[in-house]
């Protein structure tokens, strides 16, 4: 398989590079429209791709003047990413013709060396201020470019967020003793990129864009697009990432009181971006919903559909091997993961936990819809466990809230329900005898406590210096993993945790992969022969 693969890879890269654009060069006045398309936070959604490619020739029939960007987030997010450790995305992105990328905080994730790896074989420009090497004391990436459209110079500064640091892996950016060897500079980041804007600035740039991934999210991340529009002076226009918002042009305010184009696209190809520089100087953005384009680039959509045909086979990989069988149902077909702990419960909130780095996960058991059988296991093996391709959410939440999110858990049982709360990092214990406190409304979403006696008590903390479970502080606040059907879609009707999520980008079937790769390929019945006794039913 592992040859079929590089074959295809190979010969599909044969077409990839012919497509890339540069920018004609003339010292005569400009009359055409500079075009700059771009997207945002993709996460593997490659069916957008072919689309992207036809709206760029498209494009190019009506001016010379064309460059297509990405501000970051597309080697991960879906299976086609997973399978290839992001290789397939890299093919097909150069096949539609890139011309410069930044970095998002999910390009991290299959760690440095793939990212290096990734990155050379990429024909765009891959351009990060911030991502220094703090070994080899240097920039690992370029900062800017500034490209020349026939007399207008239009500089491309790239950042990433340094939230990279907790959104991926942490120990991917430490050395084995947990010193940091990569740094994001988030200590000067603003200063940082005031310099390279002024570089360009002095190197003739007559426009800079900011190829960012930070994101809008003032609230959530303190470094953040907003904060680099009023922090800096000499940006024209921002096109961003990271938050998955939806913003077809906003206007910031600079260091000087000045104007700043902003635009996100959302994610997962909802939109195609389009910036134009007009000959009278004028900035336009706007967005065209991916769904009506109805264009698609047949030279691309051949690329990816060979690709899909070879990953149609990937469902045979071999992805480990589990030493004991893990159940969802009993020998009846009655559900055991909707109304108790099981093993494969507490292997898939370990599998967030340990992925995501969080202090507590928690995963509701109708999200897991099948036994992980014993032996050899295969793609296709934890694939069924985790069908839906849930996106992976961290939250932040007080002890109380957390308190508030397992009572609503525990509500309905005996009952099946899909909301019943699988845990990593934490215990407790409930009595059923307690008529629940919980009030739903018409749809069982909900709405809040009667005032009575609780179901769930003692609640327990990993404290993962001491690797001693401690009674929760309601006061404090937990990193919380799960899925963004749980921490911002109110799933199952956790009204209480609606919005309080922050997508990562990830799937939740990524998260059971990678954990198997830190367990070195074994689930061990050692761990997971049997459940762990974290939930306690009186």
């Amino acid at each position: 398989m592992k040859r079929i693969l590089i074959i295809a890879m190979a010969a599909l890269a044969a077409i990839a590079c012919s497509n890339r654009t540069t920018p004609a060069s003339s010292s005569a006045g400009r009359t055409q429209d500079i075009v700059i398309l771009y997207d945002n936070d993709v996460h593997c959604s490659v069916d957008g791709y072919p689309e992207m490619a036809a709206l760029k020739a498209e494009m190019q029939a009506r001016t010379p003047y064309v460059t297509l960007v990405s501000a970051g987030d597309y080697v991960q997010g879906g299976s086609m990413g997973a399978a290839s450790k992001g290789g397939w995305i890299i093919t097909i992105m150069n096949a539609v013709g890139y011309d410069y990328v930044t970095l998002g905080n999910h390009e991290f994730d299959y760690a440095i060396p793939r990212l290096k790896e990734l990155s050379d074989s990429l024909t765009a420009t891959v351009l990060c201020c911030n991502l220094i090497d703090l070994k080899a004391g240097k920039r690992m990436y370029q900062a800017y470019e500034i490209v020349d459209y026939g007399g207008t110079k239009v500089a491309f500064i790239g950042g990433a967020t340094p939230y990279s640091f907790n959104s991926s892996t942490p120990a991917y950016f430490q050395d084995d003793k947990g010193n940091y060897i990569y740094s994001l500079c988030a200590d000067t980041y603003y200063d940082m990129f005031q310099n390279y804007v002024n570089d360009a600035r002095n190197q003739g740039a007559d426009y800079v864009v900011a190829l960012t991934h930070l994101g809008d999210d003032v609230a959530y991340d303190p470094i953040n697009s907003q904060e680099l529009a009023r922090q800096t002076y000499g940006i024209d226009v921002i096109l961003d990432g990271h938050s998955h918002s939806l913003v077809p042009e906003r206007i910031l305010t600079n260091k000087e009181g000045k104007p700043v184009k902003y635009s996100q696209t959302a994610a997962h190809f909802e939109n195609l971006g389009v910036m134009t520089i007009h000959p009278d100087g004028s900035i336009s953005l706007k967005l065209i919903p991916t769904k009506d384009f109805g264009k698609e680039d047949p030279r691309v959509r051949a690329v990816l559909d060979s690709l899909k045909a070879v990953y149609a086979a990937m469902g045979a990989r071999k992805v480990g091997r589990n030493e004991a069988m893990l159940p969802a149902k009993n020998s009846e077909g009655d559900w055991l993961v909707r109304n108790g702990e099981t093993s494969l419960g507490d292997f898939c909130a370990d599998a967030f936990r340990a992925v995501l780095c969080t202090d507590i996960a928690i995963v509701g058991g109708g999200s897991i819809r099948k036994d992980l059988p014993a032996g050899d296991i295969c793609y296709d093996d934890i694939f069924n466990v985790f069908p839906f391709d849930n996106k992976v959410s961290i939250a932040e939440l007080k002890g109380q809230e957390i308190l508030d999110a397992l009572e609503f858990g525990v509500a309905a049982y005996p009952t099946d329900f899909g909301g019943f709360p699988h845990v990593s990092g934490m215990t407790f214990t409930f009595d059923p005898s307690i008529e629940s406190p919980v009030v739903y409304d018409v749809n069982k979403a909900f709405v809040k406590f009667d005032g009575g006696p609780r179901r769930v008590s003692d609640v327990k903390v990993l404290n993962p210096q001491t690797g001693k479970y401690e009674p929760i502080d309601p006061a404090r606040t937990y990193s919380v993993g799960g899925t963004s059907y749980l921490l911002n879609d109110a799933g199952d009707g956790y009204e209480m945790l609606k919005g309080v999520g922050k997508e990562t980008g990830t799937s939740d079937l990524e998260m059971l992969e990678v954990y198997i790769n830190k367990l070195h390929g074994v689930i061990p019945a050692a761990e997971y022969g049997k459940s762990q006794n974290r939930i306690t039913i009186k």
